[in-house]
């Protein structure tokens, strides 16, 4: 069965190169992206370039469309990692304007208004602001019939300030989201239709939600990465959030980053402390509703030794938390990786051993799921070991490459899966029998796993005209408990490609891929009959209920035309397979959606 999935896995990156050497020579445009921040290549352990941040017109911050709140079209634990560029050279000096401002609009009923606005370019100090603004108030059918209101919107409002001093750069980040989506969604069968009265109190079905959140971010960086030179790096973040069901969290975090050189190698020291604090969640040690608080130290000590041929990094993580209702947790996992380039800039062999304690926070859980029941609690994740090993380097100047083999051990994995109950009625004069409801709301539940991962990036850009981007991972659970790993795929993958055809026209189109995954739910059976030892009744196990989610295939277009120096028009066609697949169990996404609109430049 894996050999299978692995050479089904394969055989979609080739036909997905072969689509990209046929792209070249095809000029209808019907071709499809899913619009994402172009891929901006950087090189590793490079010094950085002295040069202001600009708006480009043709490469703006450009909207998503899906029902997740986050960017990523197709769900995926284990995220891929881009390429490095092969190369990349300073940009002439050119004069940018003072921003841009963007407006359209698409099916769904579905209005887009976004501006970029930054101080014209000085020789230290950049200041910019963005604005968006994106909506949809459009019905989709679930998988039972039913035409449901699914509406969403997204707000977003930054300021930022970056300051170039002799050796570093100061960034000041201020921002404030708000997202709103409705709990749509409902699985296999028709909803009941008591789920469908007006102000129903039984779950979330039909009901809005909204996610707020503002913070700062401070950050230091120096400017030159030389591991000879002494440097300090910090890093300052606050974030609020909080939703429409009055959840609310403060997360503050402070780090600091230390390169020491010696005599011999350097000493290298990543510190920091973390404070996190949820009110009005189901506190998973009171079992009640309370406040969720936790205190974070991390200590991360190593030491470097080595060239540009060869070097070593050999260290250790350290993670102690403090939560307010237990004792103080201590996690500990190595830190050692190897690399050896036997042709400078061509191909680096890599190796090591790591591992990571995930702060399961609030806010990460509600953004990583938004369906998720809004008073969860989510246990940390320890990743207690993790293997790795690979090469990437250079096909050619212009190609860069990655083949790359992850082995996981992973204590208290979070699942989601749905929860069924028979609603009990006191109807008892027309005798109506009690309808079984699912909570559209996912819960949690928790197994320590291993993963087994294989990863291929390809990276190629040529000229200034074409980008393109092919990755691929394939993943290999072993639970120690569930029978599957729910709504965890087997496989991912994505085929990017820009290309600029002329001056005025540029185009790109993206294809995102995810295998099959399997989602639960978990129906109760009700209670046992009274024992002669027991005076109540006895809850029984609950029975799983898998189903299997089709392979998604997400299809995407972009092109802008550039009428004048400043005004341009753009086009999206997205999800153009008109594939109608759920991007969370009973929550299907929009199908083939176009936005339109004229960008100026001023």
């Amino acid at each position: 069965m894996i050999r299978k999935n692995i050479a089904y896995f394969l055989s979609l990156l080739l036909v997905g190169a072969v689509s990209v050497a046929n792209a070249q020579q095809d000029t209808s445009l019907n071709r499809e992206v899913e619009v994402i921040k172009a891929y901006n290549p950087t090189i590793s352990d490079a010094n950085k370039i002295n040069d202001m941040p600009k708006i480009d017109e043709e490469e703006p911050q450009k909207p998503t469309f899906n029902y997740s709140i986050f960017s990523q079209p197709v769900f995926s634990t284990f995220s891929v990692n881009e390429l490095k560029a092969a190369t990349i050279s300073q940009p002439p000096k050119e004069n940018t304007g003072l921003g841009l401002v963007r407006a359209g609009v698409g099916n769904y009923n579905k209005p887009y208004a976004e501006i970029f606005f930054n101080s014209q370019n000085t020789r230290n100090t950049i200041f910019g602001l963005h604005g968006k603004h994106l909506s949809s108030h459009g019905k989709l059918k679930l998988e039972g019939g039913d035409k449901v209101k699914a509406p969403f919107s997204e707000n977003e409002a930054e300021m930022f300030i970056k300051h170039l001093f002799r050796e570093s750069i100061l960034s000041v980040n201020a921002d404030f989201t708000l997202n709103g989506f409705n709990y749509y969604g409902y699985p296999v069968d028709s909803i009941p239709s008591i789920l469908k009265e007006k102000d129903q109190t039984i779950n979330y079905q039909g009901k809005r939600q909204t996610f707020s959140k503002g913070g700062i971010n401070i950050n230091l960086q120096s400017e030159n990465n030389n591991r000879e030179d002494f440097t300090f790096d910090f890093n300052f973040l606050y974030d609020y959030f909080g939703t429409k069901t009055d959840q609310r969290e403060h997360f503050g975090e402070f780090s600091a980053d230390i390169n020491k050189p010696l005599n011999t190698g350097s000493a290298m020291l990543n510190a920091g402390i973390t404070f996190v604090k949820a009110d009005n969640v189901f506190n998973r040690h009171l079992d009640t509703l309370a406040t969720s608080q936790q205190l974070w130290f991390t200590l991360k000590p190593a030491y470097y030794l080595g060239g540009d041929i060869a070097n070593i990094k050999i260290g250790f993580n350290t993670w102690i938390v403090q939560d307010n209702n237990t004792d103080p947790v201590v996690k500990i996992a190595p830190n050692v990786r190897l690399n050896f380039a036997p042709v400078k800039e061509i191909i680096n062999i890599f190796a090591g051993v790591d591992g990571n304690y995930i702060n399961n926070h609030y806010s990460k859980i509600a953004y990583e799921n938004p369906f998720v029941d809004p008073e969860h609690d989510v246990i940390n994740t320890f990743e207690k070991l993790h293997f790795y090993g690979g090469f990437d380097g250079k096909f050619a100047t212009k190609t860069n490459f990655k083949l790359s083999v992850d082995y996981s051990m992973i204590n208290d994995q979070p699942l989601y899966y749905l929860y069924e109950y028979v609603y009990p009625l006191t109807d008892d004069i027309n005798n109506t029998p009690d309808p079984s409801i699912v909570d559209n709301d996912f819960k949690i539940m928790y197994d320590d796993l291993d993963l087994l991962k294989f990863n291929v990036e390809v990276f190629h850009t040529a000229s200034e005209k074409l980008d393109l981007l092919l990755s691929g991972n394939y993943y290999v659970y072993k639970m120690n408990e569930q029978e599957e790993a729910w709504n965890l795929p087997d496989w991912d993958a994505k085929l990017s490609l820009g290309y600029k055809i002329t001056d005025q026209l540029s185009v790109s189109s993206d294809i995102y891929a995810i295998g099959a995954r399997t989602a639960l739910i978990l129906e109760s059976q009700g209670y046992g009959t009274l024992t002669m030892y027991s005076s109540s009744l006895v809850a029984l196990p609950p029975t799983q209920k898998s189903y299997n989610l089709n392979t998604v295939i997400d299809m995407n277009f972009n092109a802008i035309y550039k009428i004048t120096q400043n005004f341009s028009v753009f086009g999206q066609l997205n999800n153009f397979g008109f594939q109608k697949y759920e991007r969370w169990f009973g929550y299907p996404v929009q199908s083939f959606n176009f936005l339109a609109g004229l960008s100026y430049a001023f």
